[in-house]
């Protein structure tokens, strides 16, 4: 089991340190007329940076509450409380009715892991495919991000073990 909460612990450190972490960088671009854009707005050209928390907040300070809401549930809201019930599960005897039902939470959540992944997949196809030839880059905070994804994917495959031995 501390094997189980150490796991639990460093993709909770990855998630937190991904969510505020560089994740990706936009550097726009107009064509051919990008050094018009600089003339009339240097500023328009400049690469920005955003982490998944700061996407967040500037979307909900431009107005954009759904998208706010949406990004915040799959990003922050669902890990957060997927880690918690998985925490909570290593509490809990390990063939007890409780882990069971926490574990049965848990697969229903983990189908939204990725989600947050997909949607930054989404946002790179959108910018590089706009035209002007604008780039888009992961940062390494993506990078923490998938891999507490990937972490907290495995935390239930551990948990699982004491339950199949204990049935045999």
């Amino acid at each position: 089991m501390l094997q189980v909460r150490l796991l639990i612990l460093f993709s909770s450190a990855l998630l937190g340190t991904g969510l505020v972490a560089p994740t990706i960088s936009i550097e726009p671009r107009a064509g051919e007329f990008t050094w018009l854009v600089v003339l009339w707005d240097e500023e328009a050209t400049e690469t920005v940076t955003y982490s998944i928390f700061g996407a967040i907040r500037d979307l909900y300070l431009m107005n954009n509450f759904f998208l706010a809401l949406v990004l915040g549930l799959f990003s922050l809201a669902f890990p957060v409380f997927k880690l918690s019930l998985y925490w909570l599960a290593t509490v809990h005897p390990p063939n007890s009715s409780s882990l069971g039902s926490l574990l049965k939470w848990t697969g229903r959540l983990s189908k939204f892991s990725m989600v947050e992944v997909l949607f930054l997949a989404l946002m790179i196809l959108t910018v590089k495919a706009l035209p002007g030839g604008s780039e888009a880059t992961i940062e390494w905070g993506a990078y923490l991000f998938v891999a507490s994804a990937l972490g907290s994917m495995v935390v239930p495959m551990l948990l699982e073990k004491p339950i199949e031995k204990g049935a045999n």
